[in-house]
């Protein structure tokens, strides 16, 4: 257990690697902001127990001074007499008055013979920082170091980017050491135009030299008779450094054993086991220590189970080094250099090196979409196009007016986005990422296949001309050169790549845009509204009202010129809101008006209803007719902790009283399905109709299909949402998130609904981003092939656990959290399977009676089944585990599923002779409309915009349903012993 103020055992792994690394204390205090002195005493803890972590108190070596235990020893055996005169063996060499000597406690009247002066100076503690002998063998370590470094998969340069201010370091350092305050040069005064020389970082390695450390590991290689310098290559090369084959290339070999198992009588193969250990370590972010005592461990239990070195993992997950290109930065004006950085900044003429650039972190990584996309498209060719689509409908991307008119053959189009999320909640460093995904692909298979290309940390945020650098150079190359991939049947194609999305929040849309923020004026980036600035509490806010006239939209032919309007007249403040060009103005087809959208993950889920739900329950507004008392909160928060909600809903719902901890996904879910119905009897009437025209407008741009009808109307709900908000909540609330909203329509016009283009796409791969970082703060490079390795074990997973037990693939589904497409399923169709382990029953009367039929032979029965990606799920099931995936929507109404069988029949097809079709019945109750339902009529809208909020009631009848008869999954909801459903939006 670490202790109360103990440094997390993250960054002494750290100091320990930048030390064997070659790296001096100072440099090490300076990058990972601790001080010099517990820099030394993790180094100095690190030699002598070989370990980082925390030791308990009641195992723990004694920690006694050394010398004190040897003349406390010598004391007991004579308080008087000198060392040569004791009884002992004659043969072991007895260093002690040597010791004492080198202490400057020899006695004088000691017949000891004196030691040769080779002798002392191996035994003598370095004692100041320029002795010969501890350069020499700083000398000797870092050769050593690099020769032992070039198996590894530690990365040194990570503690580069938490690394502060030189100034901050050296006043920390002249505060813990004031003698030597004067003893090192700060680089920073060495020159204006000088970055740092290559040599300049290990000049300080022996100005912070522990002399007991050196005292003490001095003493012990001088018993065991080994130079230092082989004795620091010896500790380099360590067992999991040791070659040997990768064992990964046979896991997923074709010719590899498929049957050989883990030990006689096992039901677990060894690549299964092995597959199911990377996606451990993944999950879990081990270190290589634990990752070794795992390995050790397994060993023990099941001798020769696994390899055991880490070699085979190491080559597994770092496989994308070579791939992986370093973009340096020129670190005064930030200024691109690319891959080779020469000596001189061609802009500010700063003097460049290579090693110096890496060493501050001025540089963020790249990995070429090439050979990403080259992979995905051989393995998914087959669904190129393959959306699921209507006629007359707007629904996925390719459905959208502007994919359709810029819509090339032989070409791809990428969606990409490049929001920034801060790290472990520090407004000082963020995560950067540049995160793609193929259009042409159907929803399901994007969200499994999202691409990394660009990964920048720092503090602040990157100059953004220099960020998109890269990714505009490739994007030039793919879309006029193309690429050339091979399908599953060997063919070649030449494919041509153009990005036309751009997903980011509001604030780094503007700044991509170079447009004015949107609490300037003429700040939105989709029109030219001005905004009004009025008073709110004691500040002031720029509002976005409806206006009246209307407001002219931007495009991209006036917005280039009066981005040459404001270069050429030097305008400070802009023109109409534009400040300069867009750096995305040099991305190939490209439109930086149309390409980006008002995502409604940022707009909607984390913009507009936490403000309207916080201003409900705000005690500010308590005089207010729409605030909502405590005993409210109290029952709203009763009313969620009842909910049941489906899968599609991965987190059970929260308090509002939680409100500041919750998610876009789970503001989502409230919004959508939870509050139609708990705000009915709670929120006033006027409000909660109010509130209805929002919710009603989502679920028509979030439904799987829409006519342009329904999304006129839906554009009409928001415009009157919109202009209703100054004279219910006060001007000051119709805040630039509310004017959004007005864009959405738009936006589902010209790339398709809402759900095609959203940030919630991404947020499983930002997710993962973060969380490496916040577990292990690992570097960049790192980040890289852990995202990198475990997309591809997800894809490995269903090759190598093709035939294996339902134990083994639950728990591969569990640990990469891949969905139930990985779990052990039977396949009904190329649209349905069901999922675990069947029963044989025969059917009952009320069944045969359902189906209309006699035939009394036996079925399978099953508890779930998946159609189209959607889980269906008993009601005995939904009760069990708490999550209702048992109400549908099908052709004739509302079910509810109660049991699911398989039939098997024996059939005449000429394929084969033991042919049989099989059929999966789901025998359901019906859940029939209440004669009273909730009803919001809107004269201007003419139409019920409460129509999506359903109030049944159960029947004893019992239907059988086929899966072409469904057509939608529902959310059903229970208040006050009445029953509400809502169609399941498109999460």
């Amino acid at each position: 257990m670490p202790r109360g103020s103990e440094i997390p055992e993250g960054i002494r792994s750290t100091a320990v690697d930048l030390h064997k690394a070659g790296k001096g204390y100072k440099f090490i205090s300076k990058t990972l902001e601790i001080p010099p002195s517990t820099v030394r005493s993790i180094i100095v803890k690190w030699k002598r127990f070989n370990t980082v972590a925390t030791l308990p108190r009641s195992g723990r070596p004694s920690k006694g001074n050394p010398r004190r235990k040897r003349k406390e020893k010598l004391d007991e055996a004579d308080p008087a007499g000198p060392a040569s005169e004791k009884d002992g063996d004659p043969d072991k060499p007895d260093l002690l008055s040597k010791v004492l000597l080198a202490a400057g406690n020899t006695d004088s009247n000691s017949t000891e013979s004196k030691p040769s002066k080779e002798e002392l100076e191996s035994s003598r503690p370095t004692l100041h920082s320029g002795d010969k002998e501890m350069r020499d063998l700083n000398s000797s370590c870092e050769e050593g170091d690099n020769t032992g470094q070039s198996d590894s998969d530690e990365d040194p340069m990570s503690s580069f980017l938490f690394a502060r201010s030189t100034g901050e370091a050296e006043d920390q350092e002249r505060v813990d050491h004031p003698g030597r305050a004067c003893d090192t040069e700060d680089p920073d005064e060495k020159g204006e135009s000088t970055v740092e020389e290559d040599g300049d970082a290990e000049l300080s390695d022996t100005d912070e030299e522990d002399p007991l450390a050196s005292y003490l590991f001095g003493r012990a290689r001088q018993l065991t008779g080994e130079h230092p310098q082989h004795e620091k290559r010896k500790n380099s090369a360590s067992c999991d450094d040791t070659p040997e084959d990768d064992p990964m290339e046979q896991i997923f070999d074709p010719n590899f054993d498929d049957e050989k198992k883990i030990y006689a009588g096992s039901s677990v193969s060894v690549r299964a086991l092995l597959l199911l250990l990377l996606a451990f370590i993944l999950k879990h972010d081990l270190s290589k220590a634990a990752t070794k005592d795992l390995l050790a461990l397994l060993n023990l239990m099941v001798p020769g189970c696994i390899p055991s070195s880490l070699q085979f993992i190491k080559k597994h997950l770092t496989d994308i080094d070579k791939k992986t290109e370093i973009h340096l930065y020129c670190p005064r004006c930030e200024n691109y250099l690319g891959v080779e950085p020469g000596t001189e900044c061609g802009v500010c003429q700063q003097r460049l090196s290579k090693k110096s650039l890496l060493e501050k972190a001025n540089y963020f990584l790249v990995l070429p979409l090439e050979n990403q996309l080259r992979k995905v498209l051989k393995r998914l060719h087959s669904k190129l196009g393959k959306h699921f689509t209507k006629d007359d409908y707007v629904s996925d991307v390719n459905t959208g007016g502007e994919y359709k008119h810029k819509e090339q053959e032989g070409s791809i189009t990428l969606t990409f986005t490049c929001d920034s999320s801060p790290l472990l909640n520090s407004s000082k460093f963020s995560v950067w990422p540049i995160l793609c995904t193929i259009n042409e692909l159907p929803y399901v298979e994007r969200c499994k296949n999202v691409l990394l290309h660009t990964l920048w940390f720092g503090k602040g945020k990157p100059l953004l001309q220099c960020f998109f650098t890269p990714f505009i150079n490739e994007l030039h190359k793919l879309s006029h050169e193309g690429f050339t991939w091979e399908d599953e049947s060997g063919l070649e194609l030449n494919t041509s790549v153009l990005a036309k999305i751009c997903v980011c929040d509001s604030v780094v849309r503007s700044a991509v845009q170079n447009f004015q923020p949107f609490s300037s004026e003429f700040g939105c980036g989709f029109c030219y509204h001005k905004g009004e600035l009025v008073q709110k509490g004691r500040g002031y806010t720029r509002v976005y009202p409806v206006q009246v006239d209307g407001c002219d939209l931007r495009h991209m032919a006036e917005t280039e010129q009066l981005a040459i309007v404001v270069i050429e007249n030097g305008y400070p403040q802009g023109q109409m809101g534009v400040k300069g060009h867009s750096p995305l103005l040099l991305l190939p087809s490209f439109d930086v008006v149309k390409g980006f959208i008002p995502d409604y993950m940022h707009c909607v889920c984390l913009g507009v209803v936490p403000e309207f739900v916080n201003l409900w329950l705000d005690p500010l507004y308590g005089r207010k007719r729409f605030h909502l008392s405590p005993q409210s909160l109290k029952n709203l928060d009763k009313a969620l902790s009842a909910i049941q909600p489906p899968d599609e809903i991965r987190q059970r719902p929260r308090r509002l009283s939680e409100r500041m901890d919750w998610e876009a996904s789970e503001w989502r879910a409230f919004a959508l399905l939870y509050s139609p119905v708990i705000l009915r009897k709670i929120l006033p009437n006027l409000y909660y109709k109010h509130w209805m025209l929002l919710i009603s407008s989502l679920h028509t741009l979030l439904s799987q299909f829409a006519t342009q009808e329904e999304i006129s109307c839906a554009e009409l709900c928001l415009v009157k949402f919109v202009s209703q908000v100054p004279s219910l909540y006060g001007l000051e609330h119709c805040s630039f998130n509310c004017h959004l909203l007005m864009h959405l329509t738009d936006c589902a016009r010209n790339w398709g609904l809402l759900w095609a283009n959203s940030a919630f796409v991404f947020q499983g791969v930002r997710s993962r981003l973060l969380q490496m970082y916040a577990r292990a703060q690992s570097a960049p490079s790192n980040i890289f092939k852990q995202i990198v390795s475990y997309d591809e074990i997800i894809m490995k997973g269903s090759d190598v656990l093709k035939d294996a037990g339902t134990e083994i693939t639950d728990l591969f589904s569990s640990m990469t959290s891949c969905g139930i497409l990985t779990k052990s399923s039977s396949c009904i169709s190329e649209d349905v399977f069901t999922l675990g382990c069947g029963s044989q029953r025969s059917l009952t009367v009320r069944e045969l009676a359902a189906l209309q039929s006699k035939d009394t032979r036996p079925v399978t029965e099953y508890a779930r089944f998946v159609y189209r990606d959607m889980l269906v799920t008993t009601l005995d099931y939904s009760v069990s585990c708490k999550r209702n995936n048992s109400v549908i929507e099908t052709t004739s109404g509302f079910v509810l599923v109660e049991s699911v069988v398989v039939d098997e029949r024996h059939c005449s097809c000429e394929r084969s002779s033991d042919c049989s079709c099989r059929e999966l019945v789901a025998f359901c109750r019906k859940l029939l409309p209440s004669n009273s339902q909730p009803t919001i009529q809107n004269e201007q809208i003419n139409r019920n915009i409460a129509e999506f909020l359903v109030r049944v009631r159960s029947s004893d009848e019992l239907c059988a349903v086929t899966c072409q008869d469904i057509v939608s999954k529902c959310f059903v909801m229970e208040q006050k012993g009445r029953l509400y459903v809502i169609r399941m939006p498109v999460l």
